[in-house]
């Protein structure tokens, strides 16, 4: 494990039980993005806890496998109801969903372990904009109940 070890040792110490995504929902989640590939950090994620982990880090979120292949549906239908000019694109994965009203997201083609972006209804007039440098970060901050995760990042 190359992107997620620091986090993953936190939550093994935690006792924290993390459900693994098998290889068939693996396959599914890439068949989703077609020809694009997915960054190492994100397939990490998905090998170690994309079944869901029994605690409360990212419980009630929409970002593992039993919604995850609805999510940048669900991201788009969020965009149409708010009547804003911004779309995403076949580059852009949804991989988080908090209550129906904001998503965050990664681009495909933006490395490895890439920049996290964040849209929500209640800040719609800001559009897009880039809240964590990489995708480990995210999920680090996440766990660590950052109450600025969502902010916006120079």
């Amino acid at each position: 494990m190359k992107y997620l070890n620091e986090l993953v040792t936190q939550l093994q110490n935690d006792k924290i039980p993390m459900i693994p995504c098998t290889m068939e929902e693996l396959n599914e989640v890439k068949k989703l993005i077609g020809t694009n590939k997915l960054p190492e950090a994100y397939i990490e994620f998905l090998e170690v806890m994309g079944g869901g982990t029994e605690h409360t880090f990212l419980r009630g979120e929409s970002c593992f496998i039993d919604e995850l292949l609805e999510l940048n549906e669900w991201g788009a239908e969020l965009l149409e109801e708010n009547k804003v000019p911004l779309k995403l694109t076949c580059n852009d994965f949804v991989f988080w969903m908090s209550q129906g009203c904001m998503f965050c997201f990664f681009k495909l083609n933006e490395g490895e372990n890439p920049p996290v972006y964040f849209y929500s209804e209640g800040k719609k007039k800001e559009g897009f904009y880039k809240i964590a440098d990489t995708f480990a970060e995210f999920l680090q901050r996440r766990y660590l109940r950052d109450k600025y995760v969502f902010q916006k990042k120079d």
